[in-house]
């Protein structure tokens, strides 16, 4: 048998190039990763406009407003807050 110690690198470039953009192709995929958690875990706060309306229904139901300042009010807060 007889064995071949040429030059043959036919199969090294194209393993190298391809090793290279799937590496790019990884870290680029962490990146957007670590980006995507970091927003996300941001936007879960509560929206002020929420937290209003909640608090105007709460009071509401506890009888520490009457029904037609619940009213005004939640026409208030849906105009100042674009709802």
């Amino acid at each position: 048998m007889m064995w071949h110690h040429g030059g043959n690198w036919d199969g090294f470039f194209p393993m190298m190039f391809g090793g290279g953009i799937m590496m790019i192709v990884f870290w680029g995929l962490v990146i957007w990763l670590i980006v995507y958690l970091v927003r996300r875990s941001s936007n879960e706060k509560p929206y002020p406009k929420d937290q209003a309306i909640d608090i105007l229904r709460q009071r509401y139901s506890r009888g520490e407003i009457s029904t037609e300042e619940y009213r005004e009010r939640l026409a208030e807060l849906k105009d100042s807050l674009n709802v």
